[in-house]
């Protein structure tokens, strides 16, 4: 992504969902599905840990902070729900439901990118800024070895280019 598509999405992520939705893929390249299935037991706030289909790590600052803000006004809107999804809505509040996909592309919609191009933007960044490792793409990401393999070659291609162009 350039910067200013970036800047775009600052801009347009304009609530608390929207702002959650972003930071976990864009930190934490989280799928729209462990977004969707994100539980308040796989948040762990005092230490800055999250489970992320599974796999535990680090919350990212951005992502702590927006997870912050999403539980304040989740608290405040629906303070008696008895979802334990992070995500709820209007709909799901009431119930144990996790929201659906159509709702968390109704949330993106109007941001103009979709999670997934979040998601392989940030893999990439990190293939980029690692020396297009793939062990470290699979550890850091929960990814195969043939996806991590992937996103490193792709690096790989776009460093060689970049060093033959400077």
């Amino acid at each position: 992504m350039t910067d200013n598509e970036i800047r775009s999405i600052e801009v347009a992520a304009t609530n608390p969902a929207q702002r959650l939705i972003v930071a976990l893929a864009a930190v934490h390249a989280a799928r729209a599905g462990s977004i969707r299935l994100l539980t308040l037991d796989d948040l762990d706030l005092p230490n800055h840990r999250i489970t992320l289909a599974g796999h535990t790590g680090r919350l990212g600052d951005i992502a702590l902070h927006a997870l912050r803000a999403w539980l304040k006004h989740r608290k405040t809107t629906w303070p008696h729900s008895p979802n334990r999804h992070v995500l709820v809505s209007e709909r799901t509040a009431i119930a144990k439901t996790p929201v659906s996909q159509v709702h968390l592309q109704r949330q993106m919609r109007s941001i103009g990118v979709t999670i997934d191009r979040i998601r392989q933007d940030r893999i990439l960044h990190e293939a980029l800024t690692a020396g297009a490792d793939p062990l470290h793409l699979s550890l850091m990401f929960n990814l195969s070895v043939s996806r991590a393999s992937k996103y490193a070659e792709i690096a790989q291609h776009l460093l060689d280019d970049e060093q033959t162009d400077g």
